[in-house]
């Protein structure tokens, strides 16, 4: 009973409930949500936007805000392409070099904020029309397809028909929980979300770990966007257009908070389910895709209204 009592403290299961509540509506209204093709399609798109999800939690960790994800996305998975394509580059350097520009621009996201000192919401928005405005160019705006089989094999099925991607990311997820909660940098960053000031006096190097968290963020988005070109079999300039909501939803969901110093990587998978569920359930119950996009923009408000709604009650009702 301890264990059990010790369980439901958890602030996991208070997001956990409303996921399977949503699997039952949809169950109910549409036997087929539980289908093995539903499901694989599923937890595939849960798996994809996670890494980005992963990513956003660290941001979040340090107080700072990245809202470039959307467009490395895509920018990733046309690099990557464009490689195997036009240069007929191998496969691994072909995505080496996707996760090396991404890193760079995670990089520059650091430079803007850390030393001009520019807002991380002003910076990443600035970097993020950058970098969708350099997919454009690079691909002058037409789609890529037909490439090597073993990188399409990247978004197919792989041990016991699970797709790769799931595997790649609960590796990610479990390296990720174990950093935040087991390392020094973990702590740090952790500490610097919480109050900057004091993690400054306490000798904690705040630019290096802001700069981190962003380069962690970039490449993960990156991966992102060259596994959904591997699952799609297509790189196109619109890729990851508005995928940056999603992430920042689901991760706020999940019990991140976008003010700094809380995360949990459990909770930001189990918000990224709830976002993928509803948007895998609206289009089993036929749902008008205007409309859609109505209830995702509701639940971004409702998520970020949640999650200043608890800084102030831990704050005593300040803010």
């Amino acid at each position: 009973m301890k264990v059990v009592k010790k369980i439901l403290r958890q602030r996991e299961i208070g997001i956990l409930a409303p996921l399977l509540l949503l699997w039952l509506i949809t169950y109910f209204a549409n036997h087929a949500f539980f289908s093995v093709t539903n499901m694989v399609s599923l937890f595939r798109n849960v798996s994809i936007t996670l890494l980005g999800v992963i990513g956003a939690t660290f941001v979040f960790s340090c107080g700072m805000m990245d809202l470039s994800a959307g467009s490395l996305y895509g920018l990733a998975g046309m690099i990557a392409a464009i490689c195997m394509k036009d240069y007929g580059m191998p496969v691994p350097v072909s995505i080496l070099l996707a996760l090396i520009v991404g890193a760079l621009f995670g990089m520059l996201n650091g430079v803007i904020v850390n030393t001009l000192d520019i807002p991380a919401f002003i910076a990443t928005l600035g970097t993020n029309y950058i970098a969708r405005g350099a997919v454009n160019v690079i691909s002058l705006g037409k789609a890529y397809t037909g490439f090597p089989d073993s990188f399409n094999n990247l978004g197919g099925l792989g041990l016991f028909g699970i797709p790769w991607s799931v595997y790649i990311a609960l590796v990610l997820a479990v390296a990720a929980a174990l950093v935040l909660k087991y390392t020094i940098y973990g702590r740090s960053l952790l500490a610097v979300g919480g109050n900057a000031e004091t993690a400054r006096t306490c000798g904690i190097p705040i630019r290096r770990v802001r700069n981190i968290a962003f380069v962690i963020m970039a490449v993960l988005c990156s991966m992102s966007g060259i596994l959904a070109t591997a699952r799609l079999e297509t790189a196109q300039a619109t890729a990851g257009t508005g995928w940056e909501m999603t992430v920042v939803a689901a991760a706020i969901i999940g019990g991140v908070s976008m003010y700094g110093g809380s995360a949990s990587v459990l909770g930001a998978a189990i918000g990224t389910a709830i976002m993928e569920t509803l948007t895998i359930s609206m289009t089993m119950l036929k749902v008008n895709p205007y409309w859609q996009r109505v209830v995702v923009g509701v639940v971004i408000v409702l998520a970020v209204g949640m999650d200043t709604y608890q800084r102030k009650k831990l704050s005593g009702g300040k803010g």
